[in-house]
């Protein structure tokens, strides 16, 4: 992107924008301006490979003949495909095409950042050898696929399989029973495991499901139901014991990843609808079932909001997965949150211009201290202001607020109108622009909502802000207040901030985090706001970052901080928790070894986590309560505590090398 002191609307036709490889060959691609000719963008054809790029901007033909305007180099790193992950005693097996990627993101979700992928294609008996735990997708398998996993699991190793049929279906002790369910609901056992401590009321899904029958030896940990009331008496997750050697396989008949996302991320079918009446297109309109001349559901049961339906949904794989894994060894994992919390407010303002309303926000945070806190370890309230060029600050002011730790950007606009590619990417290209010359000394902005949350499709907008830098979105805003009647929850299931899916299954490197309580749906409900979060510091455990959305035209801004400070629920900017999720996302557990009695491990800790990462182990195994923790410097300290009715010892997951002793 090349940006000009003025328009450059007369020369258009003579800049000349070219990007050259290491092997000075130019890259194809093509040259598009912003509304005001300021904005030079140059898309390339194909994706750029890893390597050093020089780019050059001339003038062919302006008032001093040929004229060189700007010429800088830069450098696309070499990147680990994002399913990828980092090694460890989890196998996932994809295939191209389907959701079976996002499971990469359901465990780094869960904490279990200890998987390797593999796509079905290339599966091998080394690769299963390697593993404790599988995990593969819905789709047909070769007859040599299932045999490998066949005998991988008489062997003593755990498949979890999405819509297994054929052999796979056969091996879980499942069979067809039924037409397919094009959605549904189940309901967990939580009398015993792997279901206790998680839900026991019906939650929706979505995506097909099969009917199933189920043989004698096998367990059924949930049920599957027609709607929230109806039971079909076939089970929506199964786990069969094979062999005598521990192998076993879970079997659900609907696809885990495919729910998740799809409850992240709304209806596709939906996409480009005006669904509520309510221009322009809006997030919301991906969940609003009653259109003009569409008697439809909505595509979110807002009767099951109050609970995280699609984050309980991935713990019942997280706690399948354990309890599998539990006669390999306890299997460590991360918290959620930085030192353990449990809930947290992403504290957003989008300022459309006002005098002071974010400098005195700002300047209220700042007076809650407590004194000498640390940002960087969210002991200080702090929150993101996405604000209009116009709004009253000075560049000083907003640079001496980034050095106190607040986050401050563009709220850009396509003036609450729907927008085509084309017209968002210029929207974008404007707006930050005119927010970089008002405050030239502020950082590269990372987050981003949209004035008037406009969203005209499934995820071209997260595409456009990731070719932008903006890697932490936070336009899934629940409203209108007539839709939501007060029902604080989860409009899109999750509490959690996970990477958005495109259509084909490819994870996009832009975090969705909803803005679950918006000023107007509920500045008159303070009680729903706080209900939202005592639920997830609680019995129930609905933990999750919980997004905002005020703009100082009326106080909910006092009242979140009021609950947040009375609770002692941390309050923190939307760059904050993009720190802390990057950096916990690249935290590893490695090297897992249990010899019947003692856990080996390690732990490697990505800087971003500021020394705030918990890990967490299992205080029982099948070796008996743990025992010790030590560290290469002794004894390790930690906590028990009940996390979704499993005890599990918490403790600092620094950087090292750890031994668990059970007895």
């Amino acid at each position: 992107m090349a940006t000009f002191d003025k328009t450059a609307a007369p020369y258009a036709d003579a800049i000349d924008f070219r990007v050259r490889n290491e092997q000075d060959t130019s890259v194809m691609g093509a040259v598009s301006f912003n509304e005001s000719v300021q904005t030079a963008v140059f898309s390339p054809r194909q994706a750029l490979v890893p390597g050093t790029y020089s780019a050059e901007v001339k003038l062919t033909a302006g008032p001093n003949g040929v004229e060189a305007l700007a010429s800088w180099s830069f450098t696309v790193p070499v990147k680990t495909p994002l399913e990828q992950g980092p090694g460890g005693a989890i196998l996932l097996i994809t295939n191209a095409g389907t959701f079976d990627s996002y499971y990469a993101e359901i465990l780094r979700a869960e904490g279990l950042n200890n998987f390797t992928t593999v796509d079905v294609a290339e599966l091998s008996q080394q690769d299963l050898a390697g593993h404790h735990v599988a995990i593969i997708g819905p789709g047909a398998v070769t007859a040599q696929q299932s045999q490998l996993l066949e005998t991988w699991v008489g062997h003593g190793g755990n498949l979890l399989a999405m819509r297994p049929s054929g052999p796979l279906a056969e091996l879980a002790g499942v069979r067809p029973a039924g037409m397919e369910l094009p959605d549904g609901y189940l309901q967990i056992d939580t009398a015993k495991p792997p279901g206790q401590g998680l839900v026991g009321e019906t939650m929706q899904f979505h995506g097909p499901a099969d009917q199933l029958g189920v043989t004698a030896d096998a367990e059924v940990v949930a049920t599957l139901f027609s709607d929230a009331a109806t039971s079909l008496d076939k089970p929506a997750v199964t786990l069969r014991t094979v062999g005598t050697s521990g192998g076993q396989v879970a079997a659900f008949s609907y696809d885990v990843a495919t729910s998740v996302v799809l409850a992240r991320q709304g209806n596709p079918e939906w996409a480009g609808q005006d669904r509520d009446g309510k221009a322009p297109i809006r997030p919301n309109d991906l969940f609003f079932g009653q259109a003009d001349g569409d008697a439809a559901a909505d595509f979110v049961d807002l009767d099951k909001a109050v609970i995280p339906q699609a984050d309980e949904q991935m713990r019942l794989v997280s706690r399948l997965i354990s309890d599998m894994h539990a006669d390999k060894g306890p299997l460590p994992r991360f918290w959620y949150f930085p030192n353990g919390i449990k809930a947290v407010l992403v504290m957003a303002s989008d300022d459309h211009g006002t005098n002071d309303g974010t400098r005195k926000f700002f300047d209220r945070m700042l007076a809650l201290g407590p004194e000498n806190c640390r940002v960087d370890r969210w002991e200080c309230a702090r929150a993101t202001s996405w604000m209009y060029p116009s709004t009253h600050m000075s560049d000083g002011q907003a640079s001496d607020y980034a050095a106190a730790g607040f986050d401050l950007g563009a709220h850009s606009t396509t003036h609450c109108q729907n927008w085509s590619e084309q017209s968002l990417q210029q929207a974008f290209s404007r707006d930050l622009r005119a927010f970089r010359l008002a405050f030239p000394s502020l950082p590269n902005q990372r987050g981003s909502r949209i004035h008037c949350i406009a969203w005209s499709d499934w995820t071209t907008q997260v595409e456009v802000e990731r070719a932008w830098g903006i890697r932490m979105d936070m336009n899934y805003y629940y409203w209108p207040g007539s839709w939501v009647q007060g029902r604080a929850g989860f409009m899109t299931g999750s509490g959690l901030p996970m990477r958005f899916s495109d259509s084909d299954g490819a994870l996009l490197n832009v975090y969705q985090q909803a803005t679950h309580l918006v000023d107007t749906t509920f500045v008159a409900s303070p009680q729903a706001v706080e209900g939202l979060l005592q639920r997830a510091l609680g019995p129930e455990g609905y933990y999750g970052a919980f997004g905002t959305h005020y703009d100082f035209s009326n106080d909910f801004d006092i009242q979140l901080t009021e609950i947040a400070t009375r609770l002692e629920v941390p309050m923190v900017s939307a760059e904050q928790l993009l720190e802390w999720t990057d950096g916990r996302n690249s935290s590893t557990l490695d090297h897992e070894n249990w010899d019947g009695s003692t856990l080996l491990f390690e732990v490697h800790a990505d800087d971003r986590t500021n020394s705030m990462l918990r890990t967490m182990l299992p205080l029982e195994s099948t070796a008996g309560t743990l025992q010790q923790l030590r560290g290469l410097d002794g004894p390790v300290n930690y906590t028990v505590e009940s996390v979704k009715g499993v005890d599990y010892a918490m403790f600092a997951g620094t950087t090292g090398s750890y031994a668990a002793t059970y007895g």
